[in-house]
């Protein structure tokens, strides 16, 4: 299965904390975690690492973070033909503060400048183009040039462009909506608590986008999205959770590996839930991405053989109907 992730790519350095830092004072810390990190890239490293024929399209500074996620990312056999290298800048940084004590995280984004493709060929024929929406050129151009491919775009808030993510959903078979985005976008205030208000965010982001599958993130409520004529909530795995950076990324990921392998949108939902928790348990967005083994052995050990006959009223049964 040939896969083609496009977007932002970053070097990232996790440090967790036993509490947040007070202003004005030294902390000392024990350890940190370095590594490649951004959406796709996370994306493309996943898809590498579960045997997925991966390549990635992105673009890093002349400089040796950018050496380094170029490494991050073939040592995950990810294909970095696609990776240029704009030599009048440095790659985009990020620090992640990452609290022991309330599971919160804090990134600080160090990039003085915004840097983006500037080739948008590709040799190979993917059968899945996954897009975090940076690269407007680039994905617009992938999504047209291969109309038969399972296409993905990851809508979140803040590492594109808004209007241009918007742009790009009209275009890709699925999108994933962070509930920042969708909120934003359908102009809700919703109460994850009240099923109503989760029932018309969903009816006013397919109104907007009647052509693709809508999928949002719910945080500690798990996933909203559509099964056989109903709109529903996919609770999360309960997992000792430590670190949510990268949950989002592994969700994406493991969704577009389990797509490509032909299962129900609802099994893949429930697939992609507990690889994004049990990426939670671990610190960092690289470190973090499961062994598929492990994401299978969780499913197996609740719904039975993951590749046996579809068997949808125990998948029917984890999920929370909200009546459309």
């Amino acid at each position: 299965m040939i896969t083609l992730s496009i977007g932002k790519v970053t070097y990232d350095t996790t440090i967790p904390l036993e509490n947040f830092p007070t202003e004005n004072t030294k902390t000392i810390v024990k350890e940190k975690l370095e590594g490649s990190g951004g959406a796709a890239s996370n994306v493309a490293y996943l898809l590498g690492k579960w045997n997925y024929d991966s390549y990635f399209a992105g673009v890093v500074g002349y400089d040796e973070a950018g050496n380094l996620v170029k490494k991050d990312l073939e040592s995950a056999k990810v294909h970095t033909q696609f990776l240029e290298i704009n030599y009048e800048r440095k790659t985009t940084s990020t620090m992640i503060l990452a609290n022991k004590q309330t599971t919160s995280r804090t990134a600080l984004i160090i990039e003085p400048e915004i840097f983006h493709l500037k080739k948008y060929e590709y040799d190979i024929t993917p059968s899945i183009i996954y897009s975090d929406g940076y690269e407007y050129s680039a994905t617009l151009a992938a999504f047209n040039k291969y109309p038969n491919a399972i296409t993905i775009l990851g809508a979140g808030l803040g590492v594109a462009d808004e209007k241009e993510v918007i742009a790009l959903a009209k275009y890709a078979k699925y999108v994933i909506f962070s509930l920042e985005l969708a909120c934003r976008i359908t102009k809700m205030d919703v109460d994850l608590n009240v099923p109503s208000t989760l029932l018309k965010l969903y009816e006013e982001l397919k109104d907007r986008f009647p052509n693709s599958i809508n999928i949002v993130t719910l945080h500690e409520l798990g996933a909203l999205y559509p099964y056989e004529n109903q709109i529903k909530v996919m609770p999360p795995k309960e997992v000792k959770e430590i670190d949510r950076t990268g949950a989002g990324d592994v969700f994406d990921g493991s969704l577009a590996y389990f797509l490509g392998k032909g299962y129900n949108l609802e099994k893949c939902i429930c697939l992609a839930n507990i690889s994004a928790a049990l990426s939670t348990t671990k610190y960092g967005a690289k470190n973090s991405v499961p062994i598929l083994s492990d994401v299978i052995h969780h499913y197996e050990t609740q719904f039975g053989l993951i590749d046996a006959l579809e068997n949808k009223e125990s998948v029917n049964n984890e999920s929370s109907g909200v009546q459309g």
